[in-house]
């Protein structure tokens, strides 16, 4: 049984529906849940689109509601199927439970670099301009663009793109003393790569910031300043190709990791619908494309998709990093939720 405050209120429903063109009442058939409000929480059985799944995703926070940005796809189909995961999943909430869905936000398009898949969208903000960082897929290439909106809503693709140095994917952008910082996972290995640009046209190459010897492929990395230092964080196959983990290594410098340094996540969850990935070598759910949303010092609130029954869908978790190794622990209760509210945005 829903309680009250799991239902959507018609009051909320008129005002949201002005604010982002969205209407209750429609649905894919007539026994689906509603498409733009759906009811009840999402909190323990994870957020997904109706008929669609959540995988590699961005975050951005804007008038009190965090908008998430994600590979929208077809549950039991691989991201390279053509037709599947050829646009992106627009979703936001104000209290982490319930979810409304947005309008989609940008598709696969008419160039040929982007005409067949757009994976891993990342949103950030400068100077007021929202810019959707993306990699694109297409008659054989691979790589990272971006699109630009001023509210989240209407997007425009930059008309220069791609990024030529960019030969890779899953983007991760930071400004840091005037330059935009834009990380990614190079092909060539298990790597993190990076390319900067004072004026997000022209883009030079960086040196790479990490790379595991032996290593087949790295994916989703982030880059987060910790106490004095830095901590790089990513998914790969692990040493040996052993599985697939979510790993991180801590350095005093942000454009040099140590890989000797590099440690896997202790992730935590005791929902009996946490299963191992049907589409990856491991044993035991992992945490993928772990997002930072709040924080400081040694507890984080963070975002990540994983398997759960039947599809990938988003959780959330606590980050601790007086753990050793760090451990992420999953929220699957309102008590938790609070809890790790209180104690990360006070």
């Amino acid at each position: 049984m829903e309680s009250n405050d799991e239902m959507w209120r018609p009051e909320e429903i008129e005002s949201l529906s002005k604010r982002f063109g969205i209407r209750a009442g429609v649905r894919l058939h007539r026994d689906a849940e509603d498409f733009h409000f759906p009811e009840g929480s999402f909190l323990s059985r994870g957020y997904a689109p109706s008929g669609g799944y959540v995988k590699d995703f961005g975050l951005v926070m804007r008038e009190g509601r965090l908008h998430l940005f994600h590979i929208d796809g077809r549950p039991g189909e691989v991201c390279w199927v053509t037709g599947n995961e050829i646009s992106f999943g627009h979703a936001s909430t104000s209290d982490f439970r319930r979810w409304i869905r947005h309008p989609m936000p940008l598709a696969v398009g008419e160039r040929p670099w982007e005409s067949e898949h757009v994976w891993a969208p990342f949103v950030f903000e400068r100077q007021g301009v929202y810019y959707l960082f993306y990699m694109g897929g297409g008659r054989g290439e691979a790589v990272i663009t971006y699109a630009t909106s001023p509210d989240l809503e209407s997007w425009t693709r930059w008309p220069d793109g791609p990024i030529r140095c960019t030969a890779g994917r899953d983007p991760f952008v930071f400004e840091r003393a005037g330059q935009v910082i834009l990380l990614y996972t190079g092909d060539g290995g298990a790597r993190v790569a990076a390319c900067a640009s004072d004026d997000m046209i022209d883009w030079e190459q960086l040196p790479d910031l990490l790379r595991i010897p032996g290593g087949v492929a790295a994916e989703s990395c982030s880059l987060h300043p910790l106490g004095g230092r830095h901590v790089l964080w990513f998914n790969d196959y692990g040493p040996e190709l052993a599985g697939f983990r979510a790993a991180y290594a801590v350095s005093d410098d942000p454009f040099h990791f140590d890989p000797a340094a590099i440690r896997e996540f202790r992730f935590v969850t005791d929902h009996p619908e946490a299963t191992p990935s049907a589409e990856l070598p491991v044993a035991r759910p992992v945490p993928l494309s772990i997002e930072r949303i709040a924080g400081s010092g040694e507890l984080w609130f963070v975002a990540y998709f994983r398997w759960h029954k039947d599809r990938n869908r988003l959780f959330f978790g606590s980050l601790d990093w007086s753990a050793d190794p760090a451990t992420i622990r999953e929220i699957n209760s309102d008590r938790e939720l609070n809890d790790l509210l209180r104690r990360t945005q006070s």
